[in-house]
């Protein structure tokens, strides 16, 4: 296989950079994703830290028509609940604003959501632990899955589709046991576009020392650690 570092020049080796430009990509080609280099990301989902090591994940891949086709429905009744909570619509042609552009992929994304290999990420059930430590054990697979795909030049975008109605339309689909929980869903291919700079916070509104409400490391807080 051509080494896709050399035929996707927009992937990287340096870990900083990958984790400071692995945007959620929503834009894709038509190219697909072939095994090797799918093998490759759910590799380094694997080397992810597990509770007592007990690896208790199960990653499914969504290809056929069949399950891709469960896929686009899943993405649709996600768009449906999403859209009147970001109050969002879809931007008229000539609307070329910042808001637009984002509106205008992620509506591509969910328009196409059948024509894109995606992923399924789910962990075993403990009755012995809450759903947010069970999620201490599989969302550190998915990061280093997003991580993988980022440094050899994928783009990958996590979604709400295996929530909301989505989750028992592909839980009967993929055949996902009661005992199961659905954690994430990521639809991953060759972006179309760049990967870029993430626009987040700076460490100095959200870091504080020694107690919650202290100021912020370094610098007043810009927001109300009691209000958010």
């Amino acid at each position: 296989m051509t080494d896709t570092n050399e035929t996707h020049s927009s992937g990287t080796a340096d870990l900083w950079e990958a984790m400071s430009t692995a945007r959620s990509i929503r834009r894709f080609t038509d190219e697909p994703v072939d095994d090797d280099v799918l093998r490759r990301c759910f590799e380094a989902a694997t080397w992810a830290p597990s509770g007592a090591n007990f690896q208790a994940w199960r990653f499914v891949i969504l290809r056929s028509p069949e399950q891709r086709a469960v896929v686009a429905a899943a993405a649709a009744h996600a768009l449906a609940v999403i859209e009147p909570v970001y109050r969002m619509s879809r931007p008229d042609p000539d609307d070329h604003s910042k808001r637009a552009r984002s509106n205008r992929a992620t509506y591509e994304l969910h328009d196409r959501a059948g024509e894109f290999t995606s992923v399924l990420f789910a962990t075993r059930r403990f009755t012995s632990a809450s759903e947010l430590l069970l999620g201490g054990s599989i969302y550190p697979a998915v990061q280093n899955f997003l991580l993988a795909a980022r440094g050899i030049g994928l783009g990958a975008c996590p979604t709400s589709w295996a929530d909301y109605e989505g989750e028992a339309m592909l839980r009967a689909a993929v055949g996902v046991p009661d005992t199961w929980m659905l954690a994430s869903h990521v639809v991953v291919g060759w972006p179309r576009g760049r990967h870029g700079p993430l626009r987040r916070r700076p460490i100095s509104e959200v870091v504080a020392l020694d107690r919650f409400d202290a100021p912020a490391w370094g610098d007043e807080p810009l927001w109300d650690p009691h209000g958010i």
